[in-house]
């Protein structure tokens, strides 16, 4: 073997393991993305169960963020007893540790909705309910959104 064989093939060697950590990477970011989907939904669900209930959603005006601490960077952190009392109200839980930070807001009447967030405007009670991560401990959160008015996710800063 000479030695432009050799590093040709150490050339090759160097690309394939290039494109399995970034492969490997991007699935290990769908898959905590996936906890932030299912769970925004399970929290969905539950708020509108809880209207169905008590004709206004669950929370109040100020954020109602659990599980406390730090952003979860390196391993997923417990959800355990959750002490706001939105989150007892709402009485939803994750099927494990989770990923991200999950906070919630609500009013019983129109008056509060961000303008940013709800356009148009609500006409009566909303809520807001929000998973942020920060996937490599870069301080940028990645940020799923639900809201009473919208089906769909609203993703901002992707994989950040």
């Amino acid at each position: 073997m000479t030695l432009i064989e050799m590093m040709i093939v150490i050339v090759i060697l160097s690309i394939l393991t290039t494109l399995g950590i970034t492969g490997y990477r991007k699935l290990i970011y769908q898959a905590r993305n996936a906890e932030a989907h299912h769970f925004l939904g399970a929290i969905r669900a539950t708020q509108n169960t809880y209207y169905q209930t008590f004709g206004q959603y669950a929370g109040d005006n100020d954020w109602s963020e659990w599980p406390e601490g730090p952003f979860p960077v390196e391993s997923r952190v417990n959800w355990g007893q959750p002490t706001p009392e939105t989150w007892q109200h709402l009485g939803v839980r994750p099927e494990g540790p989770v990923w991200f930070k999950y906070r919630i807001r609500a009013s019983s009447t129109a008056a509060g909705a961000p303008n940013d967030v709800f356009n148009p405007a609500p006409l009566g009670p909303w809520f807001q309910a929000q998973a942020r991560g920060d996937f490599n401990g870069n301080n940028k959160l990645s940020t799923f959104e639900i809201t009473s008015q919208k089906s769909e996710i609203y993703v901002e800063q992707l994989n950040e």
